[in-house]
């Protein structure tokens, strides 16, 4: 993919003026700058990573000879890449190199050589830049424009092939989803209180267990007094709230001596109440 950062525009005013001017180093100044993405861009086109490096330095050794051609700075990063793109839809000419680069890191070392290349002036006639894994192309096979289309089909063909043949990964194992929660009731502080002449409180203790817990008092039960409690609420796992219960007295757990009951909760539990009364 070709980047879109374009370097500031003062970097194309130094770049247009010294090929206007032909200094030394110019072209070789270009490449700098635009060298890696012009390379990315060609290979996109040509699918070859070896024909795009040939290609990106062909057009740039053309620039020696551009001098007042070179537009302006505003349109001079279109125009190197207009320049890429005629040169890689161009015939291969009779006497133009066909290189074939092994590997990534040989194509790296093709690519410093063409630094080297531009940037050694002269009478226009670079050096050649050092190759790897030359290979020459079969003469029977002619030499044809890939199209965009089949790129594309190429790079999926690729890619798939290399989904086959990497090792599946080890899928990661599913966690069990835990159980409902339920309730632990806790009712020791209602067990033998006593009740006198006022209402008398006394404490449940519900802890949750396994899980959320969404709790609720559903009935309240008495006998020889009155019992009330109620209240509802949400308790996460390991945590716990208290529920107030009161007792208040009656006639007949005067009468009795004592009583007791019972509150009981959603999503279940029972807590057990029980209390005396003596007479006034």
């Amino acid at each position: 993919m070709v980047s879109d950062v374009a370097p500031p525009l003062n970097e194309d005013f130094r770049l247009v003026e010294g090929l206007r001017r032909q200094r030394p180093g110019a072209v070789g100044h270009v490449y700098n700058v635009y060298g890696p993405q012009l390379v990315e861009y060609a290979e996109g086109l040509l699918g070859d990573r070896g024909r795009a490096v040939e290609t990106v330095r062909a057009a740039l050794l053309a620039l020696r000879a551009k001098g007042a051609d070179v537009p302006d700075a505003g349109t001079f990063r279109d125009w190197l890449y207009e320049l890429v793109r005629d040169e890689c839809r161009a015939p291969v000419r009779a006497g133009r190199r066909r290189v074939v680069v092994v590997g990534a890191a040989a194509a790296a070392v093709l690519v410093a050589g063409i630094v080297v290349v531009l940037e050694s002036g002269g009478d226009g006639k670079p050096e050649r830049a050092p190759t790897v894994a030359v290979v020459k192309p079969t003469p029977s096979l002619p030499s044809a424009t890939v199209s965009p289309a089949q790129q594309k089909d190429e790079r999926k063909k690729r890619d798939g092939k290399k989904k086959q043949d990497a090792p599946a990964a080890a899928k990661p194992k599913k966690r069990e989803p835990a159980g409902p929660g339920r309730l632990v009731v806790g009712d020791g502080g209602c067990h033998g209180i006593g009740v006198a002449g006022l209402p008398r409180s006394c404490p449940v203790r519900l802890t949750a267990v396994g899980g959320t817990v969404h709790w609720a008092v559903t009935s309240v039960r008495s006998r020889g007094g009155r019992v009330s409690a109620s209240g509802g609420g949400t308790l996460s796992a390991g945590r716990s709230t208290t529920v107030n219960v009161v007792v208040r007295p009656s006639v007949l757990c005067y009468v009795g001596g004592g009583g007791g009951g019972s509150v009981s909760f959603s999503p279940g539990g029972t807590a057990t109440v029980s209390y005396t009364c003596w007479r006034r």
